[in-house]
């Protein structure tokens, strides 16, 4: 193992893909980075784990990269042919039927009723738009948003539910300004023309991605690292204490470690709490108004095929305790044993013990006709993600613009989806690292 040194210029706390593209950056600018982790692997939630012969992901890590140098990054530093080409195969299952993603463009297959409640939905709010949308214009609650622009037919069954779901509180306690690249937002005729079966076109952020041949996404983590050089991170580091004004941190085995620069990587509100008295009343106070919900997910060894095709599905409805099922193997077989089949799914109920929900969970997934029988299920092993979604309340970007802002004038960096405390891809922590890289150089 790698000696700690006593100081180092560049300090990087996780070896996540935001800490990973920091150091690398720096490090080919020609300065010098060191990152430490607590755990005792790299990649940080873009991480994969065997069991059986099945290798499993932290749920759905699937890799789209527009920007391009990112892309030629990540490309450069994996082996030839590393990667697969994968078009996008998403639905939402609702309603007893099955729907292509988004759900707001492609509403043909719904029972009629629904059908029509959509539709006119989205007319009369469609003309109810003004002509021209200025920034004040648009309503700051995420219900009312999705109502301004969807009307109450998609928001009601689809929208609404979904977001609750997801972010583990209703729809009118977060804010709209988290979705503007994330929520695809069709014209009213791309509306029609998908409740008529004939919108062919795949929107969204996410219509193709790429995604390893073998080993799942901790090996892009993996060749990132590599690329750092494995001298440069140490892991099973955990970091205890933070002092700025020393510009020093203590770890869990009492030793102290010197930096010029530092980045943080890890959870922002647990960072903050590291400084402990050194961090201001107030800073304390919008601390404490940041918060995230918690993902619990399954991890399933099916045997035999699955009866669906689809890389992720979408379930709004609320009688189901899930918000998303999802399948590595259908993406790509090798993350299964021969034959066999796996998903990940992730729960809406967060509290009732996860195992209580099995029944209702495996009564679930055959009636998406995803398996045929619940006895085809090897195994379902129960995970959990914190600080897995930072919730956007009507207190967030306020206290997250006084926390960073402190932050800057301690000379503190603190990036990544969860060091900047966002919703993001792993292409933007990607990002992230380089842009801060090139800040320290500067």
């Amino acid at each position: 193992m790698t000696p700690r040194p006593q100081i180092v210029d560049t300090l990087v706390i996780g070896a996540g893909l935001a800490g990973l593209s920091t150091a690398l950056h720096v490090g080919r600018a020609g300065g010098e980075a060191l990152v430490v982790d607590a755990a005792d692997h790299v990649g940080g939630k873009a991480r994969s784990e065997r069991h059986d012969g099945y290798t499993f992901d932290v749920t759905g890590h699937w890799l789209h990269l527009r920007d391009p140098g990112i892309r030629e990054l990540v490309l450069s530093v994996c082996p030839p042919d590393h990667f697969l080409r994968v078009e996008r195969l998403s639905r939402i299952w609702s309603h007893g039927a099955y729907t292509r993603y988004p759900f707001q463009a492609n509403l043909y297959g719904l029972p009629p009723e629904v059908m029509h409640a959509c539709l006119m939905g989205a007319i009369a709010a469609d003309r109810a738009l003004p002509d021209t949308i200025g920034a004040g214009d648009e309503p700051e609650n995420f219900a009312d948003w999705i109502r301004f622009y969807f009307g109450s037919g998609i928001a009601e069954h689809f929208m609404v539910p979904y977001n609750a779901k997801l972010w583990g509180v209703p729809a009118d306690r977060i804010t709209s300004r988290w979705c503007q690249r994330f929520v695809p937002r069709p014209r009213l005729s791309d509306i029609v023309a998908g409740a008529v079966g004939c919108n062919e076109a795949a929107m969204g952020y996410n219509a193709t991605f790429l995604y390893p041949r073998e080993g799942g996404i901790q090996t892009v983590a993996e060749a990132l690292a590599d690329a750092v050089g494995r001298d440069r991170i140490l892991l099973e580091q955990r970091v205890v204490a933070v002092d700025p004004v020393a510009r020093a941190v203590r770890f869990a085995d009492g030793g102290i470690l010197r930096y010029r620069n530092l980045v943080n990587t890890a959870a922002l509100t647990g960072f903050v709490d590291l400084m402990g008295t050194a961090v201001p009343p107030g800073v304390r106070a919008a601390r404490e108004q940041l918060w995230a919900t918690e993902v619990v997910y399954l991890n399933v060894g099916v045997d035999g095929p699955l009866g669906q095709p689809d890389h992720w599905i979408y379930v709004p409805e609320p009688i189901w305790p899930m918000y998303r099922v999802g399948s590595f193997s259908n993406a790509n077989p090798s993350m299964a044993p021969p034959g066999q089949s796996s998903l990940y799914v992730e729960m809406a109920d967060r509290e009732t013990p996860t195992e209580a929900l099995l029944p209702r969970v495996y009564e679930g997934l055959v009636a998406m006709g995803l398996i045929d029988d619940p006895r085809r299920v090897r195994f379902a092993h129960v995970r959990r993600i914190p600080d897995a979604y930072v919730v956007y309340d009507f207190a967030y970007h306020d206290a997250r613009e006084r926390v960073h802002s402190w932050l800057e004038t301690q000379q503190v960096r603190s990036i990544g989806r969860y060091g900047d405390w966002n919703y993001s891809s792993m292409e933007d922590a990607l990002i992230d690292g380089r842009r801060t890289a090139g800040e320290l150089e500067a």
